[in-house]
């Protein structure tokens, strides 16, 4: 029994001590595309009009790819999880500068949330923040 309860314990204080050491993960995570996206701005939207022209292109360095969803091209930056705790950041280049999330999706339903917008599933729990980095640029992050 008190071996039952030193691991209920344990498993406590690491679901306490992740969910803590997260917060400030993740407004450094943000801070970080951000510092990238903007050292790499002139590499990034040139590689951009090349996706869009329907050539093939690289994600420039420190990216993990460039995808294409219609008119939207998106860098993605970052991942963490699996399955249902699955999260990705990044960048999207949005040609008529409206809001889109993460690979184009639609935001409509999102609310103002600080300097962007968040866009939640209901029912369900993904959510979807994008919050605009310059014209035509958006950062995304989205948790499934």
């Amino acid at each position: 029994m008190k071996r039952r309860w030193k691991l209920l314990g344990a498993v406590c204080v690491f679901v306490v001590g992740v969910t803590f050491l997260r917060i400030p993960w993740e407004a450094e995570q943000k801070s970080r595309v951000e510092r990238q996206f903007h050292a790499d701005l002139e590499e990034l939207t040139q590689t951009a009009e090349l996706v869009l022209a329907g050539q093939e292109a690289e994600a420039p360095s420190g990216w993990r790819d460039v995808s294409r969803f219609d008119d939207v091209v998106c860098f993605d930056y970052g991942g963490w999880g699996f399955g249902s705790s699955t999260r990705y950041w990044g960048v999207n280049y949005v040609t008529d500068n409206r809001l889109v999330g993460f690979q184009g999706m639609s935001m409509e339903g999102a609310a103002p949330d600080g300097e962007g917008w968040l866009w939640e599933e209901n029912p369900g729990d993904n959510r979807c923040y994008v919050e605009p980095l310059a014209p035509c640029w958006y950062y995304f992050e989205m948790k499934f």
